[in-house]
């Protein structure tokens, strides 16, 4: 984890005058936008679950200071197909019983909010370090750290995206729109890349099928 306040003086070096505290501010808003578009900043962690209980929290599990944006995958420590995404909508027409199912592993999962994962079936026995889950988080409002991955692969970004909130700004002595739209040009653009890196798990040369005209 890396402190919001190390990108600081990048952005005191365009906007000298501007308090620290309104830098740092900023740049949490920066990454809390990037890590929700990009999917960028993941972590992993294993699950255990308890016999009979449907529903498992996952805020304990995710790094201080954060939260859930999306489940990359969750997986059977053990091996097998990883669980599907699914919706409530989808297993009442696919699965009658699936409110009263229950195996040893599950084969589906339904997001809830407030960090809570849903498994169908689900399980019928408390086992231990069942599923190696993935997931995509970003800073909380309070945080005042972020991943080591946003502040060494991406902190340009981050920068630029508190220098146009900042310029942005209405009525402040370092308002400027044009540089703020600039910035923010630069911020949006870099999005895309940093979302298919993400989804790339940051490997170089992952081959991808380009289709065209809809086919």
């Amino acid at each position: 984890m890396a402190a919001i306040t190390s990108l600081v003086p990048d952005v005191r070096a365009v906007i000298p005058d501007i308090p620290s505290f309104v830098a740092q501010r900023q740049l949490l808003r920066a990454a809390r936008i990037f890590c929700q578009d990009t999917r960028a900043w993941r972590t992993n962690f294993q699950l255990s679950v308890t016999g009979a209980v449907k529903t498992v929290s996952l805020t304990a599990q995710l790094p201080a200071s954060t939260e859930l944006v999306d489940i990359v995958s969750i997986k059977n420590v053990g091996g097998g197909a990883p669980l599907t995404a699914t919706t409530y909508a989808w297993l009442d027409l696919n699965r009658t019983d699936w409110r009263s199912e229950t195996e040893r592993e599950a084969k589906y999962y339904v997001l809830e909010g407030n960090n809570l994962l849903r498994l169908v079936p689900y399980p019928s026995a408390t086992v231990a370090a069942l599923y190696d889950i993935r997931v995509a988080v970003k800073p909380l409002r309070t945080a005042t750290v972020i991943g080591d991955v946003l502040a060494n692969k991406f902190d340009e970004d981050l920068i630029n995206g508190a220098l146009s909130f900042l310029f942005l700004m209405p009525r402040k002595p370092w308002t400027d729109l044009q540089l703020g739209m600039s910035y923010k040009a630069q911020f949006l653009s870099s999005m895309p890349g940093a979302r298919a890196a993400a989804t790339d798990e940051f490997q170089v040369g992952v081959g991808r099928k380009i289709r065209y005209g809809g086919l």
